[in-house]
Protein backbone atom coordinates (compact mmCIF):
# COMPACT_ATOMS: atom_id res chain seq x y z
CA UNK A 1 0.00 0.00 0.00
CA UNK A 2 1.09 3.56 -0.65
CA UNK A 3 1.39 6.07 2.17
CA UNK A 4 -2.10 7.54 1.77
CA UNK A 5 -3.81 4.17 1.57
CA UNK A 6 -2.03 3.14 4.78
CA UNK A 7 -3.04 6.34 6.56
CA UNK A 8 -6.68 6.05 5.58
CA UNK A 9 -6.87 2.35 6.39
CA UNK A 10 -5.32 2.84 9.83
CA UNK A 11 -8.43 4.45 11.35
CA UNK A 12 -12.06 3.35 11.20
CA UNK A 13 -14.37 5.81 9.47
CA UNK A 14 -16.62 7.26 12.21
CA UNK A 15 -20.38 6.97 11.80
CA UNK A 16 -22.70 9.95 11.85
CA UNK A 17 -24.02 10.61 15.33
CA UNK A 18 -27.74 10.32 14.51
CA UNK A 19 -27.54 7.19 12.37
CA UNK A 20 -25.13 5.52 14.83
CA UNK A 21 -27.42 6.18 17.80
CA UNK A 22 -30.45 4.93 15.90
CA UNK A 23 -28.78 1.74 14.67
CA UNK A 24 -27.20 1.02 18.07
CA UNK A 25 -30.69 1.03 19.55
CA UNK A 26 -32.20 -1.09 16.77
CA UNK A 27 -29.59 -3.89 16.92
CA UNK A 28 -30.26 -4.27 20.64
CA UNK A 29 -33.90 -5.26 20.10
CA UNK A 30 -35.02 -8.78 19.28
CA UNK A 31 -37.90 -7.67 17.09
CA UNK A 32 -35.85 -5.49 14.74
CA UNK A 33 -36.23 -6.53 11.11
CA UNK A 34 -33.44 -6.65 8.54
CA UNK A 35 -35.26 -3.97 6.57
CA UNK A 36 -35.06 -1.53 9.50
CA UNK A 37 -31.32 -2.14 9.78
CA UNK A 38 -30.76 -1.77 6.03
CA UNK A 39 -32.70 1.49 5.99
CA UNK A 40 -30.19 3.02 8.44
CA UNK A 41 -27.14 1.50 6.73
CA UNK A 42 -28.17 3.14 3.45
CA UNK A 43 -27.86 6.59 5.04
CA UNK A 44 -24.29 6.35 6.31
CA UNK A 45 -21.23 5.15 4.32
CA UNK A 46 -19.30 4.56 7.56
CA UNK A 47 -21.87 2.11 8.88
CA UNK A 48 -22.12 0.46 5.46
CA UNK A 49 -18.33 0.12 5.33
CA UNK A 50 -18.14 -1.41 8.81
CA UNK A 51 -20.84 -4.01 8.15
CA UNK A 52 -19.98 -4.98 4.57
CA UNK A 53 -16.26 -4.78 5.29
CA UNK A 54 -16.40 -7.22 8.20
CA UNK A 55 -18.69 -9.59 6.32
CA UNK A 56 -16.30 -9.64 3.34
CA UNK A 57 -13.25 -10.23 5.52
CA UNK A 58 -15.11 -13.15 7.08
CA UNK A 59 -16.27 -14.48 3.69
CA UNK A 60 -12.75 -14.30 2.28
CA UNK A 61 -11.35 -16.30 5.19
CA UNK A 62 -13.60 -19.15 4.06
CA UNK A 63 -12.99 -18.41 0.36
CA UNK A 64 -16.57 -17.43 -0.29
CA UNK A 65 -17.84 -14.93 -2.82
CA UNK A 66 -17.85 -11.27 -1.86
CA UNK A 67 -20.86 -9.95 0.02
CA UNK A 68 -22.41 -7.02 -1.85
CA UNK A 69 -25.79 -6.48 -0.14
CA UNK A 70 -26.73 -5.58 3.42
CA UNK A 71 -29.23 -8.43 3.71
CA UNK A 72 -26.51 -10.98 2.89
CA UNK A 73 -24.08 -9.28 5.28
CA UNK A 74 -26.56 -9.36 8.17
CA UNK A 75 -27.26 -13.04 7.50
CA UNK A 76 -23.56 -13.91 7.39
CA UNK A 77 -22.57 -11.97 10.51
CA UNK A 78 -25.56 -12.74 12.71
CA UNK A 79 -27.24 -10.25 15.01
CA UNK A 80 -24.81 -10.58 17.93
CA UNK A 81 -21.73 -9.87 15.80
CA UNK A 82 -23.59 -7.05 14.05
CA UNK A 83 -24.34 -5.48 17.42
CA UNK A 84 -20.64 -5.65 18.38
CA UNK A 85 -19.57 -4.02 15.11
CA UNK A 86 -22.08 -1.17 15.30
CA UNK A 87 -21.53 -0.37 18.96
CA UNK A 88 -17.76 -0.58 18.59
CA UNK A 89 -17.66 2.01 15.79
CA UNK A 90 -16.55 5.56 16.70
CA UNK A 91 -19.10 8.32 16.37
CA UNK A 92 -18.80 11.58 14.43
CA UNK A 93 -20.72 14.62 15.59
CA UNK A 94 -20.51 17.05 12.66
CA UNK A 95 -21.50 20.00 14.88
CA UNK A 96 -18.19 19.60 16.73
CA UNK A 97 -16.08 19.68 13.57
CA UNK A 98 -14.26 22.80 12.48
CA UNK A 99 -16.10 24.64 9.67
CA UNK A 100 -13.68 23.46 6.96
CA UNK A 101 -13.90 19.66 7.45
CA UNK A 102 -17.59 19.90 8.31
CA UNK A 103 -18.51 21.67 5.06
CA UNK A 104 -16.31 19.38 2.99
CA UNK A 105 -17.50 16.20 4.69
CA UNK A 106 -21.19 17.06 4.25
CA UNK A 107 -20.66 18.06 0.60
CA UNK A 108 -18.95 14.74 -0.18
CA UNK A 109 -21.59 12.83 1.79
CA UNK A 110 -24.41 14.50 -0.18
CA UNK A 111 -22.62 13.77 -3.46
CA UNK A 112 -22.06 10.13 -2.43
CA UNK A 113 -25.69 9.58 -1.48
CA UNK A 114 -26.88 11.16 -4.74
CA UNK A 115 -24.54 8.93 -6.76
CA UNK A 116 -25.88 5.89 -4.92
CA UNK A 117 -29.48 6.89 -5.65
CA UNK A 118 -28.74 7.34 -9.34
CA UNK A 119 -26.79 4.08 -9.56
CA UNK A 120 -29.63 2.08 -8.02
CA UNK A 121 -32.26 3.73 -10.23
CA UNK A 122 -30.19 3.03 -13.32
CA UNK A 123 -29.81 -0.61 -12.28
CA UNK A 124 -33.59 -0.82 -12.00
CA UNK A 125 -33.98 0.76 -15.43
CA UNK A 126 -31.54 -1.78 -16.87
CA UNK A 127 -33.34 -4.61 -15.02
CA UNK A 128 -30.19 -5.66 -13.20
CA UNK A 129 -30.89 -8.70 -10.98
CA UNK A 130 -29.70 -7.10 -7.70
CA UNK A 131 -30.22 -3.35 -8.01
CA UNK A 132 -29.39 -2.58 -4.37
CA UNK A 133 -25.80 -3.75 -4.77
CA UNK A 134 -25.25 -0.81 -7.13
CA UNK A 135 -26.46 1.55 -4.39
CA UNK A 136 -24.12 -0.09 -1.88
CA UNK A 137 -21.15 0.03 -4.25
CA UNK A 138 -21.61 3.73 -5.02
CA UNK A 139 -22.04 4.41 -1.30
CA UNK A 140 -18.77 2.65 -0.48
CA UNK A 141 -16.98 4.34 -3.37
CA UNK A 142 -17.33 7.67 -1.54
CA UNK A 143 -15.78 6.38 1.70
CA UNK A 144 -12.11 7.13 0.84
CA UNK A 145 -12.81 10.81 0.15
CA UNK A 146 -14.83 11.09 3.37
CA UNK A 147 -11.92 9.57 5.27
CA UNK A 148 -9.52 12.08 3.67
CA UNK A 149 -11.65 15.04 4.83
CA UNK A 150 -11.22 13.80 8.39
CA UNK A 151 -7.55 12.83 8.06
CA UNK A 152 -6.26 15.84 6.08
CA UNK A 153 -9.01 18.47 5.66
CA UNK A 154 -6.64 21.19 4.43
CA UNK A 155 -5.38 19.02 1.56
CA UNK A 156 -8.90 17.88 0.72
CA UNK A 157 -10.04 21.52 0.61
CA UNK A 158 -7.05 22.44 -1.55
CA UNK A 159 -8.02 19.71 -4.02
CA UNK A 160 -11.63 20.93 -4.07
CA UNK A 161 -10.54 24.52 -4.86
CA UNK A 162 -8.19 23.25 -7.56
CA UNK A 163 -11.02 21.28 -9.17
CA UNK A 164 -13.08 24.48 -9.30
CA UNK A 165 -10.35 26.76 -10.64
CA UNK A 166 -8.94 24.34 -13.24
CA UNK A 167 -12.17 22.52 -14.16
CA UNK A 168 -10.83 19.16 -12.97
CA UNK A 169 -12.74 16.20 -11.66
CA UNK A 170 -12.13 15.73 -7.95
CA UNK A 171 -10.14 12.51 -8.53
CA UNK A 172 -7.74 14.42 -10.79
CA UNK A 173 -7.40 17.28 -8.32
CA UNK A 174 -6.75 14.90 -5.41
CA UNK A 175 -4.05 13.12 -7.42
CA UNK A 176 -2.24 16.43 -7.96
CA UNK A 177 -2.51 17.65 -4.39
CA UNK A 178 -1.57 14.34 -2.75
CA UNK A 179 1.13 13.60 -5.33
CA UNK A 180 -0.27 10.09 -5.66
CA UNK A 181 -2.82 8.66 -8.07
CA UNK A 182 -6.07 8.94 -6.11
CA UNK A 183 -7.99 6.10 -7.86
CA UNK A 184 -5.02 3.83 -7.10
CA UNK A 185 -5.17 4.88 -3.45
CA UNK A 186 -8.85 3.93 -3.39
CA UNK A 187 -8.21 0.60 -5.12
CA UNK A 188 -5.58 -0.30 -2.52
CA UNK A 189 -8.20 0.14 0.21
CA UNK A 190 -10.31 -2.72 -1.18
CA UNK A 191 -8.43 -5.40 0.74
CA UNK A 192 -7.88 -3.76 4.17
CA UNK A 193 -11.37 -2.25 4.25
CA UNK A 194 -13.07 -5.42 2.97
CA UNK A 195 -14.71 -3.62 0.04
CA UNK A 196 -16.37 -5.69 -2.72
CA UNK A 197 -13.60 -6.64 -5.14
CA UNK A 198 -15.42 -5.28 -8.18
CA UNK A 199 -14.92 -1.75 -6.87
CA UNK A 200 -11.31 -2.18 -8.00
CA UNK A 201 -12.69 -2.09 -11.54
CA UNK A 202 -14.49 1.21 -10.79
CA UNK A 203 -11.16 2.78 -9.82
CA UNK A 204 -9.04 1.09 -12.49
CA UNK A 205 -7.46 3.22 -15.27
CA UNK A 206 -9.02 0.97 -17.93
CA UNK A 207 -11.55 2.68 -20.17
CA UNK A 208 -13.42 -0.53 -21.01
CA UNK A 209 -15.01 -2.00 -17.87
CA UNK A 210 -18.09 -4.03 -17.01
CA UNK A 211 -21.53 -2.42 -17.30
CA UNK A 212 -21.97 -2.28 -13.52
CA UNK A 213 -18.59 -0.60 -12.96
CA UNK A 214 -19.34 1.82 -15.81
CA UNK A 215 -22.66 2.68 -14.17
CA UNK A 216 -20.98 3.50 -10.84
CA UNK A 217 -18.41 5.67 -12.62
CA UNK A 218 -21.13 7.54 -14.48
CA UNK A 219 -23.27 8.02 -11.36
CA UNK A 220 -20.30 9.42 -9.42
CA UNK A 221 -19.37 11.76 -12.27
CA UNK A 222 -22.96 12.97 -12.57
CA UNK A 223 -23.31 13.60 -8.82
CA UNK A 224 -20.09 15.62 -8.82
CA UNK A 225 -21.07 17.80 -11.78
CA UNK A 226 -24.73 18.46 -10.96
CA UNK A 227 -23.69 19.81 -7.55
CA UNK A 228 -22.74 22.95 -9.53
CA UNK A 229 -25.82 22.91 -11.77
CA UNK A 230 -27.74 20.59 -14.05
CA UNK A 231 -27.52 23.17 -16.84
CA UNK A 232 -23.71 23.48 -16.92
CA UNK A 233 -21.72 22.24 -19.90
CA UNK A 234 -19.94 19.66 -17.74
CA UNK A 235 -23.25 18.17 -16.60
CA UNK A 236 -24.83 18.27 -20.05
CA UNK A 237 -21.80 16.50 -21.53
CA UNK A 238 -22.79 13.34 -19.64
CA UNK A 239 -26.22 13.09 -21.26
CA UNK A 240 -25.23 10.89 -24.25
CA UNK A 241 -23.25 8.43 -22.09
CA UNK A 242 -26.11 8.10 -19.58
CA UNK A 243 -28.68 7.61 -22.34
CA UNK A 244 -26.48 4.93 -23.92
CA UNK A 245 -26.01 3.19 -20.54
CA UNK A 246 -29.77 3.13 -19.93
CA UNK A 247 -30.66 2.36 -23.56
CA UNK A 248 -33.16 5.24 -23.45
CA UNK A 249 -33.81 8.36 -25.45
CA UNK A 250 -31.45 11.10 -24.26
CA UNK A 251 -34.19 13.45 -23.05
CA UNK A 252 -36.04 10.62 -21.29
CA UNK A 253 -32.86 9.42 -19.57
CA UNK A 254 -31.98 12.95 -18.41
CA UNK A 255 -35.48 13.54 -17.05
CA UNK A 256 -35.25 10.26 -15.15
CA UNK A 257 -31.99 11.41 -13.54
CA UNK A 258 -33.59 14.71 -12.51
CA UNK A 259 -36.61 12.98 -11.03
CA UNK A 260 -34.35 10.69 -9.00
CA UNK A 261 -32.50 13.73 -7.64
CA UNK A 262 -35.75 15.44 -6.63
CA UNK A 263 -37.17 12.33 -4.97
CA UNK A 264 -34.03 11.90 -2.88
CA UNK A 265 -33.74 15.58 -1.95
CA UNK A 266 -35.96 15.50 1.14
CA UNK A 267 -33.70 13.12 3.03
CA UNK A 268 -30.60 15.15 2.21
CA UNK A 269 -32.25 18.37 3.34
CA UNK A 270 -33.32 16.77 6.61
CA UNK A 271 -29.71 15.76 7.28
CA UNK A 272 -28.44 19.29 6.66
CA UNK A 273 -27.00 18.61 3.20
CA UNK A 274 -27.58 20.53 -0.02
CA UNK A 275 -29.12 18.36 -2.74
CA UNK A 276 -28.44 18.99 -6.42
CA UNK A 277 -32.20 19.42 -6.94
CA UNK A 278 -31.75 23.01 -5.77
CA UNK A 279 -29.93 23.75 -9.02
CA UNK A 280 -32.72 22.42 -11.26
CA UNK A 281 -34.63 25.72 -11.16
CA UNK A 282 -31.87 27.28 -13.24
CA UNK A 283 -32.11 24.68 -15.99
CA UNK A 284 -33.72 25.95 -19.16
CA UNK A 285 -34.72 22.51 -20.38
CA UNK A 286 -36.56 21.28 -17.29
CA UNK A 287 -39.86 19.83 -18.57
CA UNK A 288 -41.60 20.29 -15.20
CA UNK A 289 -41.03 22.38 -12.01
CA UNK A 290 -38.41 20.15 -10.44
CA UNK A 291 -37.88 22.48 -7.50
CA UNK A 292 -41.52 22.27 -6.41
CA UNK A 293 -40.91 19.67 -3.66
CA UNK A 294 -38.24 21.94 -2.23
CA UNK A 295 -40.22 25.17 -2.33
CA UNK A 296 -41.48 26.15 1.15
CA UNK A 297 -44.54 27.94 -0.22
CA UNK A 298 -45.73 24.72 -1.90
CA UNK A 299 -44.65 21.82 0.33
CA UNK A 300 -44.83 18.33 -1.08
CA UNK A 301 -47.53 15.96 0.07
CA UNK A 302 -46.29 14.05 3.15
CA UNK A 303 -44.90 10.60 2.46
CA UNK A 304 -46.95 7.64 3.74
CA UNK A 305 -44.56 7.34 6.68
CA UNK A 306 -44.79 11.02 7.57
CA UNK A 307 -48.57 10.87 7.25
CA UNK A 308 -48.68 8.09 9.85
CA UNK A 309 -45.97 9.43 12.14
CA UNK A 310 -47.88 12.54 13.26
CA UNK A 311 -51.14 10.86 14.38
CA UNK A 312 -49.16 8.13 16.19
CA UNK A 313 -47.12 10.69 18.11
CA UNK A 314 -48.21 10.70 21.73
CA UNK A 315 -50.97 8.15 21.08
CA UNK A 316 -51.60 5.42 23.66
CA UNK A 317 -53.85 2.38 23.76
CA UNK A 318 -53.55 -0.54 21.36
CA UNK A 319 -56.99 -0.02 19.83
CA UNK A 320 -56.30 3.62 18.98
CA UNK A 321 -52.87 2.78 17.53
CA UNK A 322 -54.18 -0.07 15.40
CA UNK A 323 -57.05 2.11 14.22
CA UNK A 324 -54.61 4.74 12.94
CA UNK A 325 -52.44 2.08 11.31
CA UNK A 326 -55.34 0.50 9.44
CA UNK A 327 -56.69 3.90 8.42
CA UNK A 328 -53.36 4.91 6.87
CA UNK A 329 -52.74 1.53 5.22
CA UNK A 330 -56.02 2.04 3.40
CA UNK A 331 -55.48 5.71 2.55
CA UNK A 332 -51.77 5.64 1.65
CA UNK A 333 -51.25 2.19 0.12
CA UNK A 334 -54.76 1.36 -1.10
CA UNK A 335 -54.91 -1.75 1.12
CA UNK A 336 -58.68 -1.62 1.39
CA UNK A 337 -59.16 -5.24 2.52
CA UNK A 338 -57.80 -5.67 6.06
CA UNK A 339 -58.33 -8.48 8.55
CA UNK A 340 -56.98 -8.83 12.10
CA UNK A 341 -56.51 -12.48 13.10
CA UNK A 342 -56.01 -12.56 16.87
CA UNK A 343 -54.83 -15.41 19.09
CA UNK A 344 -57.42 -16.91 21.40
CA UNK A 345 -56.83 -17.32 25.14
CA UNK A 346 -55.17 -20.71 24.67
CA UNK A 347 -52.87 -19.42 21.89
CA UNK A 348 -53.90 -22.47 19.87
CA UNK A 349 -56.12 -20.72 17.34
CA UNK A 350 -56.33 -17.54 15.28
CA UNK A 351 -59.74 -15.93 14.86
CA UNK A 352 -60.86 -13.01 12.70
CA UNK A 353 -61.74 -10.31 15.25
CA UNK A 354 -61.89 -7.31 12.93
CA UNK A 355 -62.35 -6.91 9.18
CA UNK A 356 -62.79 -3.86 7.00
CA UNK A 357 -63.39 -3.53 3.25
CA UNK A 358 -64.75 -7.09 2.88
CA UNK A 359 -68.31 -8.00 1.86
CA UNK A 360 -70.40 -9.88 4.40
CA UNK A 361 -70.02 -13.22 2.59
CA UNK A 362 -66.23 -13.00 2.24
CA UNK A 363 -64.63 -16.12 3.83
CA UNK A 364 -61.88 -14.03 5.45
CA UNK A 365 -64.48 -12.38 7.70
CA UNK A 366 -65.23 -15.58 9.57
CA UNK A 367 -61.80 -17.16 9.30
CA UNK A 368 -60.88 -19.36 12.26
CA UNK A 369 -57.55 -21.16 12.04
CA UNK A 370 -56.26 -23.85 14.44
CA UNK A 371 -52.48 -23.59 14.68
CA UNK A 372 -49.93 -26.37 14.36
CA UNK A 373 -46.17 -26.23 14.75
CA UNK A 374 -45.47 -26.75 11.06
CA UNK A 375 -47.77 -24.22 9.42
CA UNK A 376 -46.79 -20.86 8.01
CA UNK A 377 -49.03 -18.79 10.30
CA UNK A 378 -47.34 -20.31 13.39
CA UNK A 379 -43.92 -19.53 11.92
CA UNK A 380 -44.88 -15.92 11.16
CA UNK A 381 -46.17 -15.39 14.71
CA UNK A 382 -42.69 -16.17 16.02
CA UNK A 383 -40.89 -13.96 13.52
CA UNK A 384 -40.71 -10.21 13.05
CA UNK A 385 -40.61 -10.14 9.25
CA UNK A 386 -43.83 -9.74 7.22
CA UNK A 387 -44.51 -11.95 4.21
CA UNK A 388 -45.66 -10.86 0.76
CA UNK A 389 -47.72 -13.67 -0.76
CA UNK A 390 -47.85 -13.15 -4.54
CA UNK A 391 -48.06 -15.03 -7.82
CA UNK A 392 -44.35 -15.89 -7.97
CA UNK A 393 -44.18 -17.53 -4.52
CA UNK A 394 -47.77 -18.63 -3.95
CA UNK A 395 -47.12 -22.20 -5.14
CA UNK A 396 -44.35 -22.57 -2.57
CA UNK A 397 -46.13 -20.95 0.38
CA UNK A 398 -49.77 -21.95 -0.14
CA UNK A 399 -49.29 -25.62 0.93
CA UNK A 400 -47.68 -24.38 4.17
CA UNK A 401 -50.72 -22.31 5.12
CA UNK A 402 -53.35 -23.78 7.44
CA UNK A 403 -55.94 -25.58 5.32
CA UNK A 404 -58.67 -23.11 6.33
CA UNK A 405 -56.69 -20.16 4.91
CA UNK A 406 -55.62 -21.62 1.57
CA UNK A 407 -58.87 -20.94 -0.28
CA UNK A 408 -59.30 -17.31 0.84
CA UNK A 409 -55.65 -16.51 0.02
CA UNK A 410 -55.33 -18.51 -3.21
CA UNK A 411 -56.01 -15.62 -5.60
CA UNK A 412 -55.22 -12.16 -4.26
CA UNK A 413 -51.74 -10.86 -3.43
CA UNK A 414 -51.54 -10.47 0.35
CA UNK A 415 -49.25 -8.83 2.88
CA UNK A 416 -49.17 -10.89 6.11
CA UNK A 417 -47.56 -9.34 9.16
CA UNK A 418 -47.22 -10.56 12.76
CA UNK A 419 -48.60 -8.22 15.42
CA UNK A 420 -46.80 -7.89 18.73
CA UNK A 421 -47.56 -6.10 21.97
CA UNK A 422 -45.12 -5.87 24.87
CA UNK A 423 -42.76 -8.04 22.84
CA UNK A 424 -45.24 -10.94 22.54
CA UNK A 425 -47.18 -12.15 19.46
CA UNK A 426 -50.90 -11.41 19.59
CA UNK A 427 -52.02 -12.12 16.03
CA UNK A 428 -51.59 -11.51 12.30
CA UNK A 429 -52.64 -8.70 10.00
CA UNK A 430 -53.78 -9.66 6.48
CA UNK A 431 -53.79 -6.80 3.97
CA UNK A 432 -54.98 -6.89 0.34
CA UNK A 433 -56.02 -4.54 -2.41
CA UNK A 434 -59.31 -5.08 -4.26
CA UNK A 435 -58.91 -7.56 -7.12
CA UNK A 436 -59.49 -4.84 -9.72
CA UNK A 437 -56.86 -2.50 -8.20
CA UNK A 438 -53.23 -2.17 -9.38
CA UNK A 439 -51.00 -5.05 -8.30
CA UNK A 440 -48.89 -4.72 -5.17
CA UNK A 441 -45.24 -3.78 -5.73
CA UNK A 442 -41.94 -4.09 -3.89
CA UNK A 443 -42.20 -0.40 -2.96
CA UNK A 444 -45.64 -1.05 -1.45
CA UNK A 445 -44.15 -3.89 0.61
CA UNK A 446 -41.28 -1.67 1.77
CA UNK A 447 -43.71 1.01 2.94
CA UNK A 448 -45.99 -1.60 4.52
CA UNK A 449 -43.02 -2.93 6.53
CA UNK A 450 -41.99 0.56 7.58
CA UNK A 451 -45.51 1.55 8.66
CA UNK A 452 -45.88 -1.67 10.69
CA UNK A 453 -42.51 -1.04 12.34
CA UNK A 454 -43.60 2.49 13.25
CA UNK A 455 -46.84 1.21 14.78
CA UNK A 456 -44.98 -1.50 16.72
CA UNK A 457 -42.67 1.10 18.21
CA UNK A 458 -45.74 2.90 19.54
CA UNK A 459 -47.45 -0.30 20.69
CA UNK A 460 -44.45 -1.51 22.67
CA UNK A 461 -43.90 0.75 25.70
CA UNK A 462 -40.39 -0.64 26.23
CA UNK A 463 -39.03 1.04 23.10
Amino acid sequence: MGDWAKRLAAKPLPALRDTHARLSRLVGREDTTNWQIEDILRRDPALALAVLGESNRQARRFRREDVTTFDSAIGLLGRERLKQIVRGLPELCTSLLDPLPKAGYLAVLARTLEAAQQAEDWALARREPVAEQHFHAALLAGAPELALWLEAPELAAQAYLLSQSDGLLIDQALSRVLDEDWPSVCARLVEPWGLPAWLTEVWSPAESVSAQAHGIRLARALAERIAHGWHTKASQALRPAIADHLALDEAVAWTRCQRTAVHGATGLLAAGMRPSAHTLAAADDSPWPFDAPLAPQAPARPSPLDALREPLSGLSGSNAILQQLLKHLRAELGLQRLVLLMLDASHAQLEARFAVGLPAQDPLRGLSVPLSSGDLFSALLNKHQPLWLHAANRAAFLPRLPAEARGPLAQADTFISPLRMDGKPVGLLLAQRPLDAPALTAEDFRLFNAMLAMAHETLDPRR
